[in-house]
């Protein structure tokens, strides 16, 4: 363990407020004041996903326990429940 880093995960328009990674590690989730959330490949830092829909700051996501899909919470008081390998809204 360097403490070197690994990955930086860019493409926010506003703080980070949350950042998780996938059941399996292979991907990490974040969530944003930007009122998105945005779903990476945690080794390539790759944008995998771009969950919109929220009309305010977003701020938590998870993964479900086997990480097919994706709960965000806003400040626009919802939580949405998203496909993580479409991006849709379910």
């Amino acid at each position: 363990t360097t403490g070197k880093l690994l990955q930086n995960f860019k493409g926010h328009k506003d703080r980070v407020n949350s950042a998780v990674f996938s059941p399996g590690g292979g991907r990490v989730l974040t969530a944003s004041g930007d009122r998105t959330a945005k779903l990476w490949n945690a080794t390539t830092g790759k944008l995998l996903q771009n969950f919109k829909g929220h009309k305010d700051r977003v701020n938590s996501a998870v993964f479900s326990p086997g990480g097919g899909r994706v709960l965000t919470a806003s400040g626009d008081r919802t939580a949405k429940l998203w496909n993580a390998t479409t991006g849709k809204l379910l």
